[in-house]
């Protein structure tokens, strides 16, 4: 029996809420910034609603939590804008924030804001690097 469109807007706007990408987006994605994009960055949506962040030449994954996240209708015929801010702290201390804005499976925005000196990194989605699994610079 089919879902109803009710149903499968309700259940796509769960997995939204969740921090998560609609389901046929992937659970990573691979980012490239600062001068020159030469820093690279695996983002990843943890199932319990959390999300990691890999930084290429590291295995260490840094766990982030979500502080705040703002939903925006755009369109009533389009996927909501989500705006959320994650926190990343190292040894209990805040290191930084950062900052996610999306639409649907699509990034518009990423961000990364040291905590020590308040100096702002933006970031692109960089498809190239992408692999089922991974990301590869």
């Amino acid at each position: 029996m089919a879902a109803t469109p009710t149903l499968a807007v309700a259940a796509a706007l769960v997995l939204l809420l969740a921090g998560g990408p609609a389901t046929a987006a992937p659970d990573h994605r691979c980012l490239s910034g600062g001068r020159d994009s030469t820093i690279h960055l695996e983002w990843r949506w943890l199932d319990d609603g959390r999300a990691d962040v890999r930084y290429a030449g590291h295995s260490e994954r840094l766990p982030l939590r979500r502080v705040s996240e703002q939903t925006t209708v755009l369109d009533e015929d389009r996927p909501y804008q989500f705006d959320t801010v994650w926190e990343e702290r190292v040894d209990g201390r805040i290191n930084g924030r950062y900052m996610l804005s999306t639409q649907g499976a699509r990034i518009y925005s990423f961000s990364y804001v040291r905590a020590r000196d308040g100096r702002r990194t933006d970031f692109d989605e960089d498809v190239n690097a992408f692999l089922d699994d991974s990301c590869h610079w």
